[in-house]
């Protein structure tokens, strides 16, 4: 049986647009919610949840398209300091278009208003650490060494529950790719949305890369 998350980000576009509008946000960033889709997409990929061993269920699947998301967002933090207002923007935009999605899968899940406030807080505060502990890591640009924080971040975040942790290495060469063709896109390319990660066919080993 194939393996997806509740709802893919085609068929919740609509629906996320509807529910952005009823929060006021009429007008979403198209460039945020193309960028939220191409990560949501490269955290589709199946070989995460197959060979990699990351825990196929909505902790895991959420954990995945964190990593992607704050990937990109560590990208758009890099062009801040010449258009400190402009990034600070779409950041917020990507964060909100994120949580919009998150918010529509868990009521199509069937949680409650109620319930709503116990989930969405913990993902949101969760989300806001990895940002951070991401970006750090792929601020770094020895390419082995950025490996290696990689390999930390994802082995205390995404398999922190998991007794075997042996695909952490895999999964951080593979963050390790999508972080590189970040670095290698056009500012352009990133403000416009027009970005979108490539399928990595080989998680690449830089040497030394044990986590």
């Amino acid at each position: 049986m194939a393996r997806s998350p509740p709802h893919s980000i085609g068929e919740s576009l609509f629906s996320m647009k509807a529910f952005l509008k009823k929060l006021g946000f009429v007008s979403p960033d198209p460039a945020a919610m193309a960028l939220y889709a191409t990560a949501v997409l490269a955290a589709r990929e199946e070989t995460y949840y197959t060979a990699c061993g990351v825990p196929d269920t909505l902790d895991g699947r959420f954990d995945m398209v964190s990593l992607c998301v704050s990937l990109v967002n560590a990208r758009i933090s890099r062009m801040a300091s010449e258009h400190p207002e402009r990034a600070r923007d779409l950041i917020q935009e990507l964060f909100d278009v994120m949580f919009a999605d998150m918010d529509i899968n868990l009521r199509e899940m069937g949680v409650s208003d109620e319930g709503m406030k116990y989930r969405i807080k913990p993902m949101a505060s969760a989300h806001a650490g990895r940002v951070v502990a991401y970006g750090e890591a792929v601020s770094v640009q020895d390419d082995t060494e950025r490996l290696k924080r990689l390999g930390e971040v994802v082995k205390r975040n995404i398999f922190r529950n998991c007794e075997d942790k042996s695909g952490a290495d895999s999964v951080a060469r593979r963050a390790f790719a999508l972080s590189r063709q970040l670095d290698e896109a056009s500012d352009d390319d990133i403000w416009s949305g027009r970005f979108e990660f490539k399928a990595v066919a080989h998680a690449p080993a830089t040497g030394g890369g044990d986590s």
